[in-house]
């Protein structure tokens, strides 16, 4: 400048573009790249914590809430995804620019970079104390979030039920309480924020008005030019611009730490429910099933008490008894949603324990009281245990169980869209559709826990004689309510307090005085059966089977 050297002034021009030129294409790129990495790094997290929650067992979902697993599927990971797709560029390019800013200003003038420097113990302290109190305080956030969640998911499955009994205040004063309660643990969280941002902005101001003092008074001693101190002003200020960034990315990094404190909660349950060492994928069942001497409990007093059962392929085994004797609790151990504490389950004289476990679940089939269907067509509800499955085949066993029926009802026919959990169709055709679907996927053992209540009279007809086809030639455990469903075992189980106190066949059963008679008495569809049953030379409702001479050894009757 001093030489009026213009062809250098252009050069550095020049030169300065091309620099903040590259320099944007580079961070364009940085941005990109680290963009990328984080929704990728995302994609698997939510994936693989997806896949841990297939993996746990029954009891898990039994003790945990709905929304609170929601919420960290959702809420926690979108904490993480802010991060480290936004985060993670504003930490590198802060961090370089931070450093080189600390270099450049120790080579201008090292005193000048040492008076910079002093702002650095009380920087530390501070942000020590947020680190702190922030991560206790992001935690709390992310519990806050999880209740409301849970709250909510509770409220929209209940609907029904609340405004039938015109609940809706009572409910919305719970969602304000779980509305407030996050309302102040964020706010508190955002105190904090304010506390910590501005105190590293002051701490910068300081640091600039030391370096303005130390330099002045440098500059009139002569041992400082002013336009060094000018380079240190213009460097002290690019170390505490990407200092401030990197301070607010700090609180992203606080939230997103306790978020993926929660997360780990999850990652960390082992499933209680998988594979020994060494198991064997399961071949063909032939379906022999012994449960011997089982114990089991869902927390410290047991629910089964030595338990001993044989049912021989293609045999049919019903469990009746009143709530709570461990019926269903005996189902469950059988499909292997839970170990016995004590005793042994085999089928074909194998342990459970030593097959693999999807290779297993694959022959087993399922209809519970209650079927769940999935948003998707019909047909797709019913190819759902194998997706498959050709179209004519769906068609085939629609019509061998009576869902070519429900589909007649829609111009779609089995194309029509079914909308969440079977929404507009009645309790007895989504059963119908559950039915197809077990048949559709030719389990070697099946379990029909209560398959046929809460269904009127023709419904149960058309499911009956779908039930016929449905165990023709499988090993069944059966749980009823319904005499006419009972009646088709080979033979029956009473179960109370978890103990067999009774067992037999349908007709000397009845015939005798006992805990199945006066319970036949209580069974839906009695009236009609019990006359049938006690009338001489009465015959055989359709659906009965012909016995495949189940053997049940029952534990001592109490």
């Amino acid at each position: 400048m001093r030489e009026h050297d213009k062809t250098r002034l252009a050069i550095d021009v020049i030169i300065y573009l091309a620099i903040n030129g590259l320099a944007w294409i580079m961070q364009s790129t940085l941005v990109r790249g680290l963009a990328g990495v984080g929704q990728e790094v995302v994609l698997r997290l939510r994936r693989d914590l997806f896949d841990h929650l297939t993996t746990l067992s029954l009891r898990y979902f039994s003790q945990q809430k709905a929304g609170w697993i929601i919420a960290r599927l959702t809420s926690d990971v979108d904490a993480l995804s802010d991060v480290l797709s936004q985060g993670l560029s504003t930490l590198v390019v802060n961090t370089l620019t931070l450093c080189a800013a600390i270099v450049g200003l120790f080579v201008l003038d090292w005193r000048l970079g040492l008076v910079a420097l002093v702002i650095l113990p009380p920087t530390l302290v501070l942000t020590r104390w947020f680190q702190v109190r922030s991560h206790a305080a992001f935690l709390r956030v992310r519990e806050t979030i999880s209740s409301m969640t849970a709250q909510i998911a509770e409220s929209v499955s209940g609907m029904a039920v609340i405004q039938a009994f015109n609940r809706e205040r009572a409910f919305l004063d719970e969602f304000d309480k779980a509305n407030d309660a996050n309302k102040l643990t964020n706010t508190h969280a955002q105190y904090l924020n304010s506390l910590f941002f501005p105190g590293i902005e002051f701490l910068g101001v300081v640091a600039m008005a030391a370096l303005l003092w130390a330099g002045g008074r440098m500059i009139g001693s002569g041992s400082l030019t002013i336009g060094t101190l000018v380079a240190g002003v213009f460097l002290l200020n690019l170390v505490f611009q990407p200092l401030q960034e990197l301070s607010d990315l700090y609180g992203q990094v606080q939230s997103a730490g306790a978020a993926m404190e929660k997360i780990t909660t999850v990652l960390d349950t082992e499933a209680e429910i998988h594979d020994e060492p060494g198991a064997r994928r399961a071949p063909r069942i032939e379906g022999d099933l012994r449960l011997d001497n089982v114990t089991f409990s869902y927390g410290r007093d047991p629910v089964l008490h030595s338990i001993d059962i044989t049912v021989p392929a293609g045999g049919c085994l019903a469990l009746v008894g009143e709530s709570g004797g461990g019926k269903s609790t005996t189902a469950k151990l059988v499909g292997r949603f839970y170990d016995p504490d004590e005793g042994t389950i085999r089928v074909d004289g194998q342990d459970l324990r030593s097959l693999e476990l999807r290779s297993y679940r694959r022959q087993l089939g399922v209809v519970l009281q209650d079927p769940f269907l999935f948003s998707g067509t019909l047909a797709d509800n019913v190819r759902f245990a194998r997706p498959e499955a050709t179209d004519a085949e769906v068609e085939d066993v629609a019509r061998a169980v009576g869902v070519d029926r429900v589909a007649r009802r829609f111009e779609e026919g089995l194309q029509h869209e079914v909308r969440e959990g079977g929404a507009g169709l009645s309790a007895g055709e989504r059963q119908l559709i559950s039915i197809a679907r077990a048949l559709l996927a030719d389990p070697r053992i099946l379990i029909l826990d209560e398959a046929t209540s809460n269904i009127d009279r023709p419904t149960e007809i058309l499911i009956e004689k779908a039930l016929d086809r449905l165990l023709r030639g499988r090993t069944s455990i059966i749980i009823a309510h319904r005499l006419a469903t009972v009646r088709r075992a080979d033979e029956i189980l009473v179960m109370e307090h978890g103990r067999i106190t009774q067992r037999g066949k349908f007709d000397e059963l009845l015939a005798v005085e006992g805990p199945f008679r006066r319970l036949a008495s209580q069974l839906k569809g009695s009236d009609q059966t019990l006359q049938d049953s006690v009338t001489p030379g009465s015959n055989l409702p359709f659906g009965s089977r012909e016995s495949s001479s189940a053997s049940v050894a029952s534990s001592p009757s109490e």
